[in-house]
């Protein structure tokens, strides 16, 4: 089943390649890696000394942030999968999520399960009625002291959206064979459902809009310090 995801364009890719030369020295391993979940080509790689690196993309997800007031039923997928916080009409946070292979190896998830079996990493969503990512990115709104509401993404497919260095290898991944090429993004759209936090009980204030991409630790990734990306919001 085609996966539900909206692409982006390629506008901002060379303004990455910048960020691409500043880490071309990799770490040779993570101590983060779970080798069990992880797929047969991408259990591979944590044995030699490339791997992928993980970064959060700021070029893409800067400025992107808007509040919508949208309108959810009992039924609805955003309601079954905890995106909001009840039916009725919702105020939501938006923003676009991205995140790159900056490393020396691909991401190389593998293929997904056969439809309705979770295995692994990948999680089966009767709901959208294809595999998820388990625990891919954690968003997190928090004041000067304390964390106020925190909404998570679960990743419809890790694909390869966007390419960030120019002249690098040809893309590979798709939502039924998994992965992030190196140099390529998987970009989430902010137009996309479960792409925000319902911010319907927060008061007027100054915030920070925090997004952390495989918090838990279950990908390989040579330098898992790129992961996150802040911004102030002013709600």
């Amino acid at each position: 089943m085609a996966c539900y995801r909206a692409k982006v364009s390629a506008s901002g890719a060379l303004a990455f390649v910048a960020v691409l030369a500043a880490v071309a020295a990799v770490a040779a391993c993570g101590d983060n890696i779970h080798p069990s979940q992880l797929g047969d080509a991408a259990r591979a790689d944590t044995t030699s000394n490339l791997l992928p690196d993980l970064a959060a993309v700021p070029a893409q997800m800067d400025g992107t942030l808007v509040i919508t007031n949208d309108t959810f039923a009992a039924t609805d997928c955003e309601i079954v999968e905890g995106c909001v916080g009840a039916v009725g009409s919702r105020r939501l946070l938006r923003f676009t999520a991205a995140v790159a292979n900056l490393g020396t190896a691909d991401l190389d998830l593998g293929p997904t399960p056969p439809p309705g079996v979770s295995e692994g990493i990948f999680v089966w969503s009767p709901c959208h009625m294809h595999h998820h990512i388990a625990g891919f990115a954690d968003f997190e709104l928090w004041d000067a002291t304390q964390l106020i509401v925190a909404g998570h993404k679960q990743g419809f497919c890790i694909e390869d959206d966007e390419q960030v260095a120019a002249g690098g290898p040809s893309h590979h991944y798709n939502c039924t064979m998994q992965g992030i090429t190196v140099g390529w993004a998987d970009v989430y759209a902010r137009g996309l459902p479960c792409q925000w936090i319902d911010i319907s009980d927060v008061a007027p204030g100054t915030y920070t809009l925090r997004v952390v991409f495989d918090v838990g630790g279950v990908l390989p990734d040579s330098d898992p310090t790129n992961n996150t990306w802040m911004t102030t919001v002013a709600l």
